[in-house]
């Protein structure tokens, strides 16, 4: 075990100069953060050396991934994963302790049920650690495999727990992976060259969320639980949506039907186009205007920027808002950015001369740095959420904190099914006049098994847009939605005042049986006023397709009926074959 001390300091307007690559024990006068917040070293080399991904436990650790092999893959077995822990509280003394130290090349990790997750391709791996006592309980578990190596920068990276309790991740676009259980024939694997994935921790489903863009490296959700991640080359900013596609920066969709894709959301461009991570920031300590806002890393610029979120139809658009932080020294390369108990943003800094896929193996690998950010100083937070009962994580639901929330969130679901913690949240979900509180509230029932279908469908008449979009995923979660779940989306499709709601029910026909997609699909072509917008006419498309291959006399017929210009393009296309294999026709 190692003892370092860490520093602060408090930076104004300005940037101070410095040569690059600058000592550790002088890289906070490089650093500039707005009045009022505070730059802490948490860590630096030698005790921690190019941190590539990280995460927080429930006592508030942080879980640091380092990778000595880059861009080598899969290298030595020299990399490690170093748990940092703050034993006084207020950041002046963190204890180090070396979970691993003989992993390949590796990008990814999570920590939950009872150890650690991990993405070393070609697998996804699970180191158990039921007793918690910091070291693997026996060798690792290959929970998928057939993750691809080509472009090293691209493989599978940025695990982070989505409100729904399955663990999310992103993809690159060079890199071509064929996802499965070990032993599952090529032709049954998910294939991905772009996009974000998810596998569920108990039930070991792996899926793709959404599919195209670049080299995304984060994904996080806002307060209404909408998703972004971030990318590079092509703009920067996507809102996620279950079942999109997206722009891509090179090659084609799996599906050749898809004839258009969904753009970015951002409204201007950056100097450079290289950026990392993506954090929604609910930490609750900032001030409001911090709120919701995304956080993300340039790593071209050396700097942390910082954009408005604002809703806009089915979607959002961004507004540019003053950089987070920004550094003189031009090494500073910022990976992730995660806020912990006490509200305060870790960041963990590559910390090289050079930036993306130019390293090489004889780049140096000395160097790494972990900073907190913190407001008005750090504050103490020692805390752990393990050793709380059920009733103390469940009123946790109500901190303004989103960290204590989704750790709670992750306990709970670990802990199981129990009927008081159901009670109380359901309580939540029908009392608290915050539908942010309720969403919280609803997707930990989800999670816990504690959303009946007759709750879930009462969801569905909630004034909150976000709640009634939610329960329509969760009703569709197992892609079996029932008689009455379908009745009442078609309802929605024709009545329903949200084009939030109605973007789900879009999204939700790719996880229905096709003759099921009719009803909802023909309600929904009948909203003129969605022609326009940014996502519905494409997450309508790419919901019907397949329906308009298997039955062109009711494809026809909605074609005929639609007021959604893309519909009324795109069936006679794929009826006349464009994009159809030898089987569609």
């Amino acid at each position: 075990m190692r003892h370092f001390l860490t520093s602060s300091l408090l930076l104004f307007a300005g940037i101070s100069s410095a040569a690059d690559g600058t000592a550790p024990k002088d890289s906070l006068s490089t650093i500039t953060v707005p009045t009022g917040f505070s730059v802490q070293l948490v860590a630096a080399e030698p005790e921690i050396r190019q941190p590539v991904a990280f995460t927080t436990d429930a006592r508030g650790r942080l879980w640091v991934l380092e990778n000595l092999s880059y861009p080598e893959c899969p290298g030595k077995p020299e990399n490690r994963i170093v748990i940092l822990e703050d034993t006084t509280g207020d950041g002046t003394k963190w204890k180090q302790t070396v979970f691993i130290d003989n992993l390949t090349f590796a990008t990814g990790i999570q920590v939950g049920f009872g150890g650690v997750y991990v993405g070393a391709p070609p697998n996804l791996f699970f180191f158990p650690d039921k007793n918690g006592d910091d070291k693997p309980d026996a060798a690792p578990e290959i929970l998928v495999d057939g993750w691809g190596r080509e472009d090293t920068h691209e493989t599978l990276n940025n695990f982070t727990w989505g409100p729904d309790g399955w663990l999310y991740g992103t993809h690159g676009v060079f890199t071509n992976s064929k996802v499965g259980v070990p032993g599952t024939p090529a032709d049954q694997r998910v294939k991905i060259n772009a996009g974000v994935w998810r596998f569920h921790p108990i039930t070991k489903q792996f899926e793709m969320h959404c599919e195209g863009a670049s080299n995304q490296w984060g994904i996080d959700w806002n307060d209404h639980g909408q998703a972004f991640f971030t990318a590079c080359v092509i703009p920067h900013l996507y809102h996620a949506i279950q079942g999109g596609r997206y722009q891509r920066q090179a090659g084609q969709h799996f599906n050749p039907a898809t004839y258009a894709d969904l753009k970015t959301i951002t409204t201007f461009k950056y100097e450079r186009a290289a950026y990392c991570g993506a954090m929604v920031y609910l930490g609750g300590l900032f001030p409001a205007e911090y709120r919701d806002t995304l956080i993300f890393n340039d790593i071209h610029m050396s700097k942390i920027r910082n954009e408005k979120l604002v809703p806009k139809g089915s979607g959002f658009a961004n507004e540019k808002r003053p950089d987070f932080a920004v550094c003189s020294d031009t090494w500073f390369r910022t990976l992730s950015t995660q806020y912990g108990p006490d509200g305060g943003v870790f960041v963990i800094d590559w910390f090289d001369k050079v930036h993306c896929h130019q390293q090489r193996a004889e780049t140096d690998r000395s160097n790494g740095r972990i900073y907190k950010i913190g407001y008005q100083g750090i504050k103490p937070a020692l805390v752990d959420l393990n050793k709380l009962d059920d009733a103390a994580l469940v009123a946790h639901h109500l901190n303004a904190n989103e960290w204590y929330v989704r750790t709670a969130r992750r306990i709970l679901q670990e802990r199981g099914a129990k009927p008081a913690v159901h009670a109380a949240l359901a309580k939540i979900l029908a009392d608290n006049p915050d539908d942010a509180r309720q969403l919280r509230a609803l997707w930990t029932l989800h999670v816990t098994k504690g959303l009946s279908e007759k709750l879930a469908l009462a969801q569905l008449k909630r004034e909150s847009p976000y709640v009634r979009a939610w329960a329509i995923q969760l009703l569709c979660e197992e892609q079996k939605p029932s008689a009455a779940a379908l009745a009442e989306f078609a309802r929605l499709a024709k009545n329903d005042p949200s084009p939030v709601v109605r973007l789900y029910l879009a999204s939700a026909l790719q996880r229905m049986p096709l003759d099921a997609r009719w009803p909802i699909a023909t309600e929904l072509a009948q909203h003129a006023d969605d022609n326009k917008d940014h996502n519905l006419p494409l997450m309508l498309w790419y919901g019907i397709e397949p329906a308009v291959a298997a039955d062109r006399k009711k494809a026809l017929t909605l074609m005929k009926a639609s007021k959604i210009e893309r519909l009324r393009e795109f069936i006679p296309k794929r009826i006349g074959g464009a994009g159809a294999g030898d089987d569609d026709l």
